[in-house]
């Protein structure tokens, strides 16, 4: 499954398609000015966010608290937590699946009655 990277708060739309979840979730944060690290805080993996010296003012104030899986694995335990941020908004962008981006935008063009785009696939 592909990801998805979307801005919410401009109709600049999707910022990548076809990522792999480890790509949208680095490309989300850098998007939302937001530094990140994982680590093991008590046998947890955790996930801290923090809001990047350098953002701007549009941005919201405060990250969203820190993050936990109990897995045992490391790189399972950073999926789960990256997993948990697809649909959800951070500072106006989003993770979505490459087929509710799809689904969203055939829904948009409806609409504003346009015709959505099709793709051609190359033999």
């Amino acid at each position: 499954m592909g990801f998805t990277v979307v801005s919410m708060a401009s109709e600049d739309g999707a910022l990548g398609c076809g990522l792999t979840l480890t790509e949208a979730f680095t490309r989300i944060m850098a998007f939302a000015h937001c530094d990140y690290a994982f680590g093991r805080f008590n046998g947890d993996m955790t996930l801290t966010l923090t809001q990047a010296d350098d953002a701007s003012d549009g941005y919201e104030g405060g990250a969203p608290p820190a993050l936990r899986s109990k897995l045992l694995d490391d790189q399972r335990a950073r999926t789960e937590i990256m997993r948990r941020f697809v649909n959800r908004d951070l500072n106006g962008y989003r993770i979505m699946s490459d087929e509710d981006w799809q689904r969203e935008e055939r829904r948009r063009c409806e609409q504003k009655g346009l015709r959505p785009v099709r793709h051609i696939e190359a033999e």
